[in-house]
Order: C-alpha cells, then sequence, then structure tokens
C-alpha cells in the first residue's frame, strides 16, 4: 500500500537535503511502514527498499512516537537483533517520529557515521532535538496540505462526473469569464469543445420557472437559457462561477402540456363533396403565413382543422398551442398568452410562466372561442400581431416572436362586429382568410365513415374487437339532425360501447334514448310525406319540396328522401329538375 509520505517523495527528499546540510549528517526518512522515502549519502541510491530487517531503532519510534537518541549505535539493547550490530558503522542516530491527527506516519533518521559528527551533535544536542522535530512539524503539514489537495480533486473529480451525467449543462467558469470546465450537456448544446473558451451571461431579469432567464455568448453563438448561477472557490482559481442552465426553447417544449399530438385521431375524416373542398381549401391556406378564422357550428371539428392547416405547412415541425379563450377566467387569460414573471400579480406561480405565445414560437398558435375574449384583451392581442413581439406580465423585456395565428369561434362574428362586441381592425387582422366549416348535417354521407372511425377507437379504448356497424344503426344516425355536430356523433358511439356491454352485437336498444325520442319525432312529422307514385301530378311538386326540406339538398339528403318517397334517385333528380327545384 502507498504511504502517505510517497505521494510528497519529492518534496521529502528536499527535506532530507536540508537536514543534511545543516547537521553536515546523513539523514533518512522512512514511513509507516518502514519503506526508504528519503535518503542522503549513500542512502540515496536505495530509495523505496524496506528497512525493516536492520530499522529496529525506527520501530522502536513508531511504537513509543517520541523521539529518540541513540548515542552507541550497535552496542544499544535495540539493536542486538540487527543483523550488523557487531560491525555498525553509525555512532549516533537522532530519530523524531512526524505525526499526522496524532498518528505516526515516519521517522527522520539523522545518522552520523563520524567522531566530528557525533560531537558536534551532542555538543548541541537539544537545538538539534529541537531542529529535528520542527522539520516533522514542517513534513506534516506538507502532507496534509497534499492530502487535502488529493481529497479536493478526488471530490472534483466525483463532482464532475455527476455534472456529466445531467441532463442540464453545466459550466464553470473563472474570473475572466473563461470556461474552466464543461459537462457533456453543455458541449452538445453548443455543438464544439468549449473549455478555454469565454463566456458571456446577459441575463434579462426575468424570472421563469424559477430559473433567470439569461443569453449565453460563445464566440459567436448565442442561446437563450433558463439558468442558475452559484459562485465557487477552487484551490487553482480565485473564483469560479458555477452557471446550470438548459436550453429556454427545448424546456418550453417539455412543459407543453396544451400542444395537440400529432396521432391518427387529429385528422380529417369523410369523403363527402364539403371536405374534398375543405381539404382543397386547406393546401392552399397552408403553406401561406397568413391569419386563419375558422367558423362553424359547435362540435365541427375546427381544432382539427387547424391542426391540420399547421401539419401542412412549413410549420409542421415547431410548436402547435392552444387555448382556449372561453375556458380561462378573464383575470388569467392575459398571463395564459403573454406569461408572467416572479412576483407579477397575487396569486401566482412564485416561479414564473412563458405564455402560450412564446410556446408557439416559429409555429401555430390556435386560438379557439376567440369571440369569447374580452375587448382590453383584444386590443393586446392586435398589438401582439401588430408589432409581431410580447411582452410578459410583470416584466419589462420585450420579446420577438413569430407565430401563425389559427382563430375559431362558433359565434356570429360578423354581428359581434357589427354590435361593438369584437373589435373591427382586430377581426380583419383575423381574417385574412375566412374558412367555414361544413355542420355534419351538411356532409350527412360521412355519417357511416365517421361512425366506423369513431368505433374502431373505442373498440381499442375498450379493448375489444373490432365490429362493424349494422346498416340499420347508420340508417338511424343518417336520419338524426346532429345540433352537436361530430363531437355529439363521437359522444353517441361511445355511448352505444358502453351500453352495449358483453352483448355480442349492436342493435337499436343500445343508441341514447333522447336520439331515439327525436327521430321518433321526425318520423312522426314526416307522416304527411306519401310515396309519389300515390300522389296526383298537382301536389306532388310540393311532396318533393317537403321531403327536401326535411332531408336537405346534399346528396345524402336526396338519397334518403328518394327512399321515403319510394322512388329511384335518378327518378327524384329528374322530377328535381322538371319542377326546377334545384
Amino acid at each position: 500500500m502507498i504511504s502517505v509520505l510517497s505521494n510528497i517523495q519529492d518534496d521529502i527528499c528536499s527535506y532530507a537535503d536540508a537536514i543534511s546540510g545543516i547537521t553536515g549528517t546523513d539523514v533518512e526518512i522512512i514511513d509507516d511502514s518502514l519503506v526508504r522515502i528519503a535518503g542522503t549519502g549513500k542512502y540515496r541510491h536505495m530509495l523505496n527498499q524496506n528497512v525493516a530487517k536492520n530499522g529496529y531503532i525506527y520501530r522502536h519510534v513508531l511504537q513509543v512516537q517520541e523521539t529518540v537518541l541513540i548515542k552507541n549505535p550497535g552496542e544499544n539493547a535495540l539493536c542486538q537483533h540487527c543483523e550488523k550490530h557487531l560491525y555498525c558503522s553509525e555512532m549516533l542516530d537522532l530519530n523524531a517520529p512526524i505525526f499526522l491527527n496524532d498518528k505516526v506516519i515516519g521517522v527522520i533518521g539523522i545518522i552520523c557515521s563520524t567522531q566530528e559528527q557525533r560531537q558536534t551533535l551532542l555538543n548541541q544536542i537539544d537545538k538539534f532535538i529541537t531542529f529535528i522535530e520542527q522539520v516533522a512539524v514542517m513534513i506534516s503539514s506538507k502532507v496534509f496540505e497534499c492530502l487535502e489537495r488529493l481529497r479536493a480533486q478526488e471530490t472534483l473529480g466525483a463532482f464532475r462526473s455527476l455534472i456529466d451525467a445531467m441532463d442540464r449543462g453545466v459550466v464553470a467558469i473563472d474570473g475572466k469569464n473563461r470556461i474552466w470546465h464543461a459537462n457533456l450537456s453543455a458541449a452538445r448544446l453548443f455543438n464544439r469543445e468549449v473549455i478555454g473558451l469565454s463566456l458571456t451571461i446577459e441575463t434579462t431579469g426575468d424570472i421563469i420557472y424559477g430559473d433567470e432567464e439569461a443569453w449565453l455568448t460563445l464566440e459567436d453563438q448565442k442561446r437563450h437559457v433558463l439558468c442558475k448561477q452559484i459562485s465557487l472557490s477552487s484551490l487553482e482559481n480565485d473564483s469560479l462561477t458555477m452557471v446550470i442552465f438548459h436550453d429556454a426553447r427545448d424546456y418550453m417544449s417539455k412543459i407543453t402540456s396544451s400542444a395537440y399530438e400529432s396521432d391518427s385521431r387529429a385528422r380529417l375524416i369523410g369523403h363527402s363533396q364539403p371536405m374534398e373542398h375543405l381539404r382543397n381549401t386547406i393546401a392552399k391556406i397552408a403553406n401561406s403565413y397568413a391569419s386563419v378564422l375558422i367558423t362553424g357550428e359547435s362540435g365541427s371539428g375546427k381544432e382539427v382543422v387547424a391542426f391540420s392547416i399547421h401539419q401542412n405547412s412549413p410549420r409542421k415541425t415547431a410548436p402547435f398551442v392552444t387555448i382556449n379563450c372561453a375556458a380561462i377566467p378573464e383575470q388569467l387569460l392575459e398571463s395564459e398568452l403573454f406569461g408572467y414573471v416572479r412576483g407579477a400579480f397575487s396569486g401566482a406561480d412564485p416561479k414564473g410562466r412563458v405564455g402560450k405565445f412564446e410556446l408557439a414560437n416559429g409555429g401555430s398558435l390556435f386560438l379557439d372561442e376567440i369571440g369569447d375574449m374580452p375587448l382590453h384583451l383584444q386590443a393586446k392581442l392586435l398589438r401582439v400581431l401588430q408589432e409581431k413581439a410580447i411582452t410578459r406580465v410583470g416584466s419589462n423585456n420585450v420579446i420577438n416572436i413569430d407565430v401563425r395565428i389559427i382563430a375559431a369561434t362558433n359565434k356570429n362574428i360578423y354581428d359581434m362586429v357589427e354590435n361593438g362586441q369584437f373589435r373591427e381592425d382586430l377581426f380583419y387582422r383575423l381574417n385574412v382568410v375566412p374558412l367555414v366549416l361544413p355542420s355534419l348535417r351538411e356532409r350527412r354521407e360521412d355519417i357511416a365513415e365517421l361512425a366506423q372511425y369513431f368505433a374502431d377507437e373505442f373498440s381499442e379504448n375498450y379493448a375489444r374487437q373490432r365490429q362493424k356497424i349494422p346498416a340499420d344503426i347508420i340508417n338511424l344516425l343518417y336520419s338524426y339532425r346532429w345540433p352537436g355536430n361530430i363531437r355529439e356523433l363521437r359522444n353517441v358511439i361511445e355511448y352505444i360501447y358502453v351500453m352495449q356491454g358483453d352483448a355480442t352485437g349492436i342493435n337499436a336498444s343500445h343508441l341514447p334514448p333522447h336520439l331515439l325520442n327525436v327521430m321518433k319525432e321526425e318520423k312522426s312529422s314526416m307522416k304527411g310525406v306519401q310515396r309519389l307514385d300515390k300522389q296526383s301530378k298537382q301536389v306532388e311538386r310540393e311532396v318533393i319540396e317537403n321531403a327536401l326540406r326535411q332531408y336537405g339538398a346534399s346528396v345524402e339528403g336526396k338519397k334518403q328522401a328518394a327512399a321515403v318517397l319510394g322512388v329511384g334517385i335518378a327518378t327524384l333528380y329528374r322530377k328535381i329538375k322538371q319542377y326546377d327545384l334545384a
């Protein structure tokens, strides 16, 4: 085992030479394992040798832990077992223990080989004893300093291993802003070796998620980060600053719980004429940067359409963030949109938060139910759209943003503008590209595909085998007017799966009672619609008009009307043309 003295062997040898130069004698310094660490004269070339066979005096000093003077080596009782005691060349030995924390870690031995050396020491023995004991204290201090340095290095090594494993970037910079150490995450962020380079830290003064917002500049690279700074001291440096940081954008992306997930549920379902027209429109809209205002009835799929626009745009790899302007209290909506810093207002998260605009930077922000946004916030939103910059609540820092706005409402936004309930200037900013979604009544031919799509989804959710919805159920779904649109259809399909239980098939008894009641009422109201072959020519036109009014003028509505009237679809089209009902 390597002794503590061997860690500073070069220094120990220097001490031995100094003692020898002052005393004019040979000097040995051995460790607690009786290994010669230093030596002068004839011992100089015998370093790192074990002296256990002849080192009985050293062994004694290690045991008694005090300075020992041997005036007649070879004749002393301690030397009787030494193999050289009969022809010992040593004339005097002065040995002092070296202590470290009350433990002897070695011995300094002064060896007189001539009568002159012996007499010189004996004449001033007290002074030489004091001298050798002071040197032992100096060696002890040197060993302690060395061990402290080694411990610091071990601690630093362990610390470096720890910070290298962190997913946050960590750099240590000295007083001249030079990077003294950097972990792997920091190197990955800058994509280069950073040790030795100059790093500038520019804080914005805002505290977000408990960290300082800052810009780190490394030569020609600039990174937006959230960080903590810790001042440290070091043996090698007068001062160190430890900067623990993560990329602001990456962190914001991780905590964006409202970002729309790109999965199979966010798809446009159906191949009716209105849906094909909608797809073609989206393809044109997507490649532009213009704001889009989506209008349509509640439940018609406005968010899915907004996401489809985003996914087909050049921004598809950037965030798509949604916020429902009607679901958030008015006093909180501003902070949700623009974010806030620590201490911005009473009741706020003390760590601060970024807003939806920042989270969507580079991507798209979907403002659902925009018609419910308060007028004072409409003014702030307009300013953001004009200046392309935001300011967090409680902060003075202006943040540039690049966000495409997609807004939606189920209200009559035109009437709201006329009545002063919605700002006209904001309306024109949002309504660059208006997009009106068809209701489910206007695309009845998609009902079967949508219903089966939801059925497959719930089969998976309820861990059941997929099953085709029976034709009679589809016919019942066709005949319903769907005031709640696609959202209501999805709820009805889930209701079917809940009520089906362990039954093997789906039947009308699994449909919601309110839906069956409405359909019965509609069927009752159609009693006046009779088969065309039983009508006179005079009332035939009125019968067809009544049927088209009931089922709609879409392709699917005409198919249902033809079935109720008891004629083929071609016949119905011919009579519509005949009576100029198109």
